[in-house]
């Protein structure tokens, strides 16, 4: 795998501390905030699992895909109001190296923030290495694959909004977020990297000017960082801040400010490929910032 300038592969992979999230610092938001920047909105495409109505409900723990042969697992919240006629939309949580899917619901609690207006998916890493495949390609990556696989299993047996799939994670697991919407653009419509990096690709998927080539359409994406990060570096996300701003067509600078701050719009952006900036002072990485999961949350529903 042919990584950024000034990543290395043991940066990436050495991220056991990801699991923990202890404190809350940082990100402030006012007691009445403004809504968020309005998107483009998408109509509704129900999958097929709509119309059912005994799609089970709550908390859906150890459900199990196969995925080239071995058995890969997550949780599933589903609202206990879903009437399975209404499409709803569906987020991946991806945790850090070294933690699982029950440490990173507890971590971002997006779902008080969604209030029941959402599925989530809590995926769980490779039981033995409990880290994500962040150098394969697309169509050899175990983990893009358990992303496919879990997307049509829920959408088979629940109704999901499939213009409505996003994407968020933690450090390793923003990498992963990252790594995918690079890898199915055409699935998701936008992901939330928190302390991660990428994309990255293979040889051969970058372009003359050193410019990785994603293989399908961008999406919008929300990328944020704290400046005291020790495990990975503000570099990186700084990197990925430029890839999106790049193929979404954004103009330069630092952006138009936004809630909660110190987050930032990116100007001129396409309509429907919003990029949001949030580099947040005096925040290390084993910590979830205050207003982390609103903003992320806030982010997904403006679509």
């Amino acid at each position: 795998m042919k990584l950024p300038a000034g990543t290395t592969r043991g940066l990436v992979l050495a991220l056991a501390a990801c699991a923990s999230l202890h404190a809350v610092v940082g990100l402030g938001c006012s007691d009445d905030p403004p809504p968020p920047e309005p998107a483009s909105r998408v109509r509704s495409d129900a999958s097929q699992g709509c119309g059912r109505s005994d799609a089970p409900k709550g908390e859906l723990e150890g459900q199990a895909v196969t995925v080239k042969g071995n058995a890969r697992t997550y949780d599933a919240i589903v609202p206990d109001a879903h009437d399975g006629a209404t499409a709803l939309p569906l987020v991946f949580v991806f945790h850090g190296s070294g933690g699982d899917s029950a440490g990173i619901r507890r971590g971002f609690d997006l779902e008080r923030e969604a209030g029941g207006q959402a599925i989530f998916v809590y995926p769980n890493a490779d039981r033995a290495s409990k880290m994500w495949d962040l150098e394969s390609g697309a169509d050899s990556n175990v983990d893009v694959q358990l992303f496919d696989a879990i997307l049509e299993a829920l959408s088979v047996s629940h109704c999901v909004d499939r213009r409505r799939v996003f994407a968020t994670g933690y450090s390793a697991g923003g990498y992963l977020s990252n790594q995918l919407a690079c890898r199915r653009g055409s699935v998701l419509r936008a992901i939330a990297s928190h302390a991660g990096g990428g994309p990255f690709g293979q040889s051969g998927e970058y372009g003359d000017d050193g410019k990785l080539r994603c293989p399908e359409r961008p999406i919008a994406a929300l990328i944020a960082h704290g400046t005291d990060d020790t495990a990975v570096d503000l570099e990186e996300a700084k990197k990925a801040r430029e890839h999106w701003r790049r193929v979404n067509g954004c103009a330069s600078g630092g952006g138009v400010p936004r809630e909660p701050s110190p987050c930032v719009s990116l100007a001129s952006c396409a309509e429907d490929r919003p990029v949001v900036y949030c580099e947040i002072p005096g925040l290390g990485h084993s910590v979830w910032p205050e207003g982390g999961a609103k903003a992320t949350w806030d982010f997904f529903a403006s679509f």
